[in-house]
């Protein structure tokens, strides 16, 4: 199933919460990419349908993709098949991608044009302007394993870079030790917290 439109719809809008309090689950759903068991491919959330919680009792959402229709919803893992958007690549800011990063990139067949999770292999990098990046990116697709060039325009970055459920190759990183948090006082004084972006536990926590 040929989802890849979706993306350009999606990146002409602003879809970010702004200046409300608390959940917000109608603006919240475009925030989040859905990884289907159909296509084993990620696409944008459009619809929140319904919630249920599976037999070792983790959240799973009925979802309908951007874009389509009643018979595509399909219901998905919270914790494993749901996910922060991944962000379109700009010609200006190519820099933001480096080897061996995880990034979500277009494969292209006779039959479908989907978004897959990629590992970057190498990237040749060329000078080029703000509006036309000339770089060459070698990306791994993790669901087969295949290698491929393609240009900015069908790679997708990682707002973090997380470890791809299906990426069995790649080691995981050396984490530092965390320090300990100093105490704070809490007074009249005190500055407010930051607005905090919706995460998946914000999700979870929007149902009891």
């Amino acid at each position: 199933m040929d989802r890849s439109s979706n993306r350009e719809h999606r990146d002409n809008q602003d879809r970010r919460a702004s200046g409300k309090r608390g959940p917000d689950i109608l603006e919240w759903k475009w925030q989040f990419e859905a990884k289907s068991k159909k296509d084993l491919a990620w696409h944008d959330v459009g619809t929140w349908v319904n919630f249920k919680y599976s037999g070792t009792r983790e959240l799973e959402v009925l979802v309908r993709y951007a874009g389509y229709d009643k018979v595509d919803e399909e219901w998905v893992n919270v914790k494993n098949e749901m996910r922060e958007r991944s962000i379109p690549l700009e010609p200006s800011q190519c820099h933001k991608v480096k080897d061996g990063d995880l990034a979500v990139c277009l494969q292209e067949r006779d039959h479908y044009a989907l978004y897959f999770d990629a590992r970057v292999v190498r990237i040749q990098r060329r000078q080029h302007d703000a509006t036309d990046c000339k770089c060459i990116f070698t990306v791994r697709f993790l669901h087969d394993n295949s290698e491929e060039e393609i240009d900015w325009k069908k790679v997708y970055y990682r707002p973090t870079q997380e470890e791809s459920v299906v990426d069995h190759n790649t080691p995981e990183p050396t984490k530092e030790p965390k320090r300990p948090k100093q105490e704070e006082s809490v007074g009249c004084h005190s500055s407010p917290e930051p607005t905090k972006e919706p995460s998946l536990s914000d999700i979870e926590n929007l149902w009891p």
